[in-house]
């Protein structure tokens, strides 16, 4: 099967899926789930960090789901469609915290890339880094990580769907309901105000 065949065929079990979800079934309803159980669980950490309540979030996530799959139309995909939901609760969580696991770095070129001005970098340094670099890339790492906490919540929401979870502007604009001009300045900000808290040159 090409690849245009299979993204057609996916589409379309998606597609059936669903409309077997909005029939009722909670067949289809399981099926969703065990789908898009991890990507919802990634989305809320990436928002949360709360470890302790994810599995509690995410159950309340799916739930909002199951109650308003009947009105989904495909305006929009049914990522973006979940990813609206996972953030719409995050905003509404009791207990949010920023203790955000995949942060930002600069990019060692020192160029300045409108499109994408970070590097992505896990907590934990790479076992191929040397250990002077290791602490170097952590305490940055930190660092940022107090910027990005410090945000208000319109920007930092709207960092971590652009440099986290790597959506397009066109993709955040849906899911946020704003414009895609409104999306650029809004990183911009983010990227300004997470540079001015920390020296990243």
């Amino acid at each position: 099967m090409t690849e245009r065949a299979y993204q057609e065929y996916n589409s379309q079990e998606v597609s059936d899926l669903i409309l077997r979800c909005q029939a009722g079934s909670r067949d289809a309803f399981d099926e969703l789930i065990n789908r898009y159980q991890r990507y919802v669980f990634n989305l809320i950490y990436q928002h949360l960090g709360d470890i302790d309540e994810i599995d509690d979030v995410a159950q309340e996530v799916f739930l909002r789901i199951f109650k308003f799959i009947r009105k989904y139309r495909g305006q929009a995909s049914l990522e973006s469609w979940i990813y609206k939901i996972v953030l719409n609760y995050c905003r509404t969580h009791a207990r949010r915290r920023s203790n955000i696991t995949r942060l930002f770095i600069p990019i060692s070129s020192g160029t300045r890339d409108e499109e994408r001005s970070f590097e992505l970098l896990d907590i934990l340094p790479d076992q191929g880094y040397n250990p002077e670099k290791a602490v170097e890339h952590r305490k940055i790492a930190q660092e940022i990580l107090g910027a990005v906490r410090a945000l208000p919540e319109i920007y930092r929401n709207i960092l971590i769907m652009r440099e986290v979870n790597e959506l397009s502007y066109e993709e955040i604009a849906e899911i946020l309901g704003i414009s895609i001009g409104t999306v650029k300045s809004r990183i911009s900000r983010a990227r300004d105000l997470v540079r001015q808290k920390v020296k990243l040159d």
